[in-house]
């Protein structure tokens, strides 16, 4: 399963994530902190996921993630907290 946090940290943080999104550290801290990434950001989200080989980010995927919903095994293309360690 994925998170938003998840997803930020598979950037390598808060710090990384936010140089992505244009935005500085303290910002996509509170993004985090929200589990939550305005609409505006997502094409860079996107983006920059598929430059470094991050599966499964899409916006049908941070709509989902936004919604709280949580992906069955079979449709969750993400990485998992163990594939972030690795």
């Amino acid at each position: 399963m994925m998170t938003i946090a998840d997803l930020m940290d598979a950037f390598g943080g808060v710090t990384a994530f936010g140089r992505v999104i244009g935005k500085s550290q303290s910002a996509a801290s509170e993004m985090k902190r929200r589990g939550a990434i305005h609409v505006r950001y997502w094409p860079a989200v996107i983006a920059a996921a598929a430059a470094r080989g991050i599966p499964g980010i899409t916006a049908e995927r941070l709509m989902t993630l936004h919604a709280g919903e949580v992906p069955t095994p079979a449709n969750d293309t993400g990485p998992s907290a163990s594939e972030d360690a690795a």
